[in-house]
């Protein structure tokens, strides 16, 4: 998958979270964000083959804990907040693609390596734009450190392999859908993750 065709994934995303808001009763104008002390969402992870990744198609479940530190948020006029957003996503890929016989020209031969977990720690700001009573949108840029448990028998002299342990930026664009005052389906498009569909509670 292309750099473009990511780009309209997330785009065309943006825009399936946000037609629906016209149908609901409009609150962006109204500067009065919702008031929760953390919002708990456990997610489950999904990137396609080679996206994002080292090679293999990545499943796994994840959590993530978003604690408001402004209420409005940045523009004061309209509905919107900004929290602070850390979790954990637990990724079991099918495979990764390690490199050989590199060059000036790239390499001449790559090879498949059994299944391996690896681990994510994101850490990101997540500006919130509440726009009706049952939809919200948000964007999330931020880091992550990514820990992959691969052996060293993946990595065998005269290979390429990715990094076992690395800082990657993150950014994510996402929406939710209010099910109840407590409860929101929770849909997210980014990096490093392509995609992620949660259910948020605010306590």
């Amino acid at each position: 998958m292309t750099i473009r065709t990511t780009a309209c994934i997330l785009i065309a995303g943006a825009i399936a979270l946000c037609a629906p808001t016209a149908r609901a009763q409009s609150t962006i104008r109204n500067p009065n964000p919702p008031k929760y002390p953390v919002e708990i969402e456990p997610k489950l992870n999904f990137g396609p083959n080679d996206v994002y990744a080292y090679g293999g198609t990545a499943f796994g479940p994840g959590v993530r804990f978003s604690i408001p530190v402004m209420s409005p948020g940045f523009v004061k006029t309209i509905n919107d907040s900004v929290a602070i957003s850390f979790g954990l996503d637990l990724v079991h890929y099918s495979g990764y693609t390690y490199y050989a016989n590199c060059g000036r020209f790239g390499c001449a031969t790559y090879y498949d390596g059994p299944d391996f977990w690896a681990a994510y720690f994101p850490v990101t700001m997540q500006w919130n734009f509440w726009l009706s009573d049952r939809w919200s949108v948000f964007g999330e840029p931020g880091l992550a450190f990514r820990h992959a448990f691969w052996g060293d028998a993946y990595c065998a002299p005269g290979y390429y392999c990715g990094h076992r342990d690395d800082f990657l930026p993150a950014f994510f664009l996402g929406g939710r859908f209010a099910l109840s005052d407590r409860l929101a389906l929770t849909m997210r498009l980014g990096y490093p993750m392509l995609f992620s569909i949660g259910l948020s509670i605010f306590p």
